[in-house]
């Protein structure tokens, strides 16, 4: 019973000391994009746009003092050519399309890149952080959107799966690479599978 009592009593103290150390550190806290593709098809033309927007709202977001939460959720997408002539891969890196940026803007860096980059753009007057990108693939084919980092398509959209059942040979995994590097996507949930007509 003393034993019970005393942690009862040295309790708060030590649950201070714990917190202690978490108040020190900044952390960002953001929600991730969910991504929603609003022309949703399994085929498309060459000269068709292909628009994805997401937007998140900013009362959820916390960032550290002076920090540009814009730059926190920047992102990318990668275009791939699904295809079954390469060794050990299944999607090749492509950059034959071209971008519309109608909320947000790319982004530029020093590093090698090879996806079409986003950062949203903050909307004061609705209070969220909003991005929509059009994307029009120049060359026929079988591709999959991937995303670069952590955000991920609509869960509750159709993501055309059956384009990708002739190239998947690695156990539902995208495989591909990039500047030099391999990338593995796994599961093909969130992904988002599509044909480009002539």
């Amino acid at each position: 019973m003393k034993k019970n009592l005393k942690f009862l009593l040295l309790a708060p103290f030590l649950m201070a000391i714990l917190c202690e150390s978490d108040d020190d550190q900044c952390r960002s806290i953001s929600p991730e994009f969910w991504l929603d593709v609003e022309n949703i098809s399994d085929n498309y033309n060459t000269d068709e746009i292909i628009w994805i927007s997401a937007e998140a709202n900013s009362e959820l977001l916390m960032g550290c003092p002076g920090e540009d939460m814009r730059q926190v959720l920047r992102d990318g997408l990668f275009v791939l050519k699904l295809t079954n002539e390469l060794e050990n891969l299944n999607a090749l890196v492509v950059q034959d399309y071209d971008v519309i940026y109608e909320f947000g803007s790319a982004y530029d860096g020093s590093y090698c890149s090879e996806y079409v980059s986003y950062v949203p753009e903050y909307l004061d007057n609705e209070l969220v952080y909003k991005f929509r990108i059009g994307i029009s693939i120049n060359q026929p084919g079988d591709y999959c959107l991937a995303m670069v980092r952590n955000n991920y398509f609509n869960f509750e959209q159709e993501n055309n799966f059956e384009i990708f059942e002739p190239y998947n040979t690695l156990d539902n995994n995208v495989k591909f690479n990039r500047c030099g590097n391999t990338y593995i996507r796994y599961g093909y949930l969130d992904r988002y599978f599509l044909s480009i007509n002539p």
